[in-house]
This record gives structure tokens, C-alpha cells and sequence, in this order.
């Protein structure tokens, strides 16, 4: 799953929107399509109002992980690396549709 940043996909549907309502309408067909769609964008735009974004200090969870590795003097294996974070991921996005 590769995430998209919040900030800006709200700012390309407000970009979408702002061009849209520029746009000239020959009949009231065209101005009935232009006003479905600029409902469509109010609708994306509070939707994803609601959704929260968590943030994760990776650094800290870098520096963590790191410790944990030093303290049994192994080296550093790169599966077992790249699980910790993608398992930390996954924690941080069931909490978020948790709403915790």
C-alpha cells in the first residue's frame, strides 16, 4: 500500500475545484454536470477533513530498534529490519481507524 500525503491531496482537489468553477457552462445540461461535480469535490474535501493523520517519530523508533540490536550483539538483518517498521506501520494505521 503506498500512502499519499493528506495535505496534498486536499490541495489538488481544491486545486480541481477552483479550475472547475472557472469554467463556462453553454446550457443548463453543462451547468447541471459543472454543479454535480463541484458538489463531488465538497464532498472528497470533508471526507477527507475527517481523516486523521498519525505521525510516527522514526527517529526514535530507528534509535529504539538500533539499541534492542546492540544489546544482542547481532548485526543488523535487514528482514527482521524491515518487518519492525512495516509491522509499526501497520499498528499506527489500525490505530487510526480505531480512532485511537
Amino acid at each position: 500500500m503506498e500512502l499519499i500525503d493528506k495535505a496534498a491531496l486536499l490541495a489538488e482537489i481544491e486545486n480541481l475545484e477552483n479550475t472547475y468553477k472557472k469554467c463556462p457552462t453553454r446550457n443548463s445540461y453543462e451547468e447541471g454536470l459543472k454543479d454535480g461535480r463541484l458538489i463531488g469535490y465538497k464532498d472528497a474535501l470533508h471526507k477527507l477533513d475527517t481523516l486523521e493523520v498519525k505521525e510516527v517519530d522514526l527517529e526514535k523508533e530507528l534509535s529504539t530498534y538500533l539499541e534492542v540490536v546492540k544489546a544482542t550483539d547481532e548485526d543488523v538483518d535487514f528482514v527482521d529490519f524491515a518487518k519492525h517498521f512495516f509491522e509499526l506501520g501497520m499498528s499506527v494505521r489500525n490505530k487510526v481507524q480505531k480512532g485511537e
